[in-house]
């Protein structure tokens, strides 16, 4: 597999952090290391022939293939389809913050009751999933697709040679490989991030980064590097009973958040 190696701003980051906390990051650092930091590669202007064919999936009314849900391709051909022929970057959160200094746009696609408590300052929401009341009080099975993400990242931001950061709450990753044995839980896919990413491609849209570790990951940066600016809202991460909490010394294969 590929061996991953911080960018400029993870290692001053990282350098900024106490011993502890470093050492406490360490299993995380080595899941959800960004493409980007092992220098993963520009497309290159002589490519004429896609590095991989176009996932094998339905389109729904819209034309496009959609990245959960019916009619979804499987995820690894989606995984692969981003990273050999989109070249889809991952960026961290001082990068991030950044970008948004010199216009990009930080698309968050979280849950609406998510990103009403807590978002990162000057983001834009159009949400991945949508739900009513029951899927709000975070009963399982009640969430859906938003089958009007498409159209309303296109009202929001509708210049699609606008650089964008698609951010989901815990990111995803497209540094390790999805596991081949399906017995286990594949938690390179992200709460919406990537699969959100995959349909904006599809409709035009070429300028498109990943968010290392989502949005909880800006969160846990923002008490380590002074320069971020501060997440809006109280972040539950701080919580025992948060959901995230069960990503720190666990076993992400065991069991996650996926919302």
């Amino acid at each position: 597999g590929a061996s991953a190696s911080l960018s400029p701003g993870a290692a001053r980051l990282r350098a900024s952090r106490p011993a502890s906390a470093r050492a406490s990051s360490v299993a995380r650092a080595r899941v959800f290391a960004p493409r980007a930091f092992f220098g993963g590669g520009r497309k290159s202007a002589a490519a004429k022939v896609p590095a991989v064919p176009f996932p094998n999936g339905t389109p729904g009314p819209d034309g496009i293939v959609p990245g959960v849900g019916k009619g979804m391709p499987k995820w690894p051909e989606v995984w692969e389809w981003l990273n050999y022929e989109k070249r889809m970057q991952t960026v961290d959160s001082a990068e991030a913050v950044a970008m948004m200094r010199k216009g990009a746009v930080l698309l968050d696609v979280r849950f609406d009751p998510d990103y009403e408590k807590w978002s990162i300052p000057g983001s834009v929401h159009v949400p991945y999933v949508t739900g009513g009341i029951l899927a709000k009080m975070r009963l399982p099975g009640f969430k859906r697709k938003n089958e009007d993400f498409v159209r309303l990242v296109r009202e929001a931001i509708p210049d699609k040679r606008t650089k964008i950061i698609v951010a989901c709450i815990w990111g995803g990753s497209l540094v390790r490989e999805p596991p081949k044995n399906r017995g286990l839980t594949d938690d390179t896919k992200g709460a919406g991030s990537l699969p959100g990413a995959f349909e904006l491609y599809q409709d035009g849209y070429e300028n498109l980064h990943h968010l290392y570790g989502g949005v909880n990951q800006y969160y846990q940066d923002c008490a380590f590097d002074e320069n971020l600016p501060e997440g809006e809202g109280a972040w539950p991460g701080d919580l025992e009973w948060f959901g995230y909490r069960q990503f720190i010394q666990k076993d992400r294969l065991k069991g996650q958040r996926d919302d």
